[in-house]
């Protein structure tokens, strides 16, 4: 899986992935000009699409039928520390409570997202040559 990042200018950017892209950038208080979400919120976003996605899919494994699904993420940040010091991640649906909660623990075992920020994934660095455009 590869995505790939494309400076426009100022603090504005557009990502791509697959035939996809959304433009990024920051808010004015960290002095964006708010054309885009800000990548902490696309962070958020990832983990909510994805934990939904793992909602779902656990749900059709047990042949359960989900009428709606909302998935709100809440993080609190650390901006000393340039990081997230606490994620909240907040199911809503009008299934029963119990099938939920049963739905939300397998939910966590596919999540790629969560996964991933639990486990810590290192993460490493390279420069490649423009002129060659590849470095992964």
């Amino acid at each position: 899986m590869e995505v790939e990042a494309l400076w426009k200018k100022n603090y504005q950017v557009e990502v791509r992935a697959r035939q996809f892209s959304v433009n990024v950038d920051e808010a004015p208080e960290f002095h964006g000009e708010d054309t885009g979400m800000m990548p902490t919120e696309l962070f958020l976003c990832s983990l909510a699409s994805c934990f939904c996605l793992a909602i779902v899919y656990v749900a059709r494994k047990k042949r359960i039928e989900i009428k709606d699904l909302t998935v709100k993420v809440k993080g609190e940040k650390d901006l000393e520390n340039f990081l997230f010091s606490k994620i909240l991640v907040c199911v809503f649906s009008s299934l029963p409570l119990g099938v939920m909660e049963d739905l939300l623990g397998l939910a966590k075992r596919y999540c790629f997202v969560s996964n991933t920020i639990i486990n810590s994934c290192p993460i490493e660095y390279s420069i490649g040559n423009k002129g060659e455009g590849n470095c992964l």
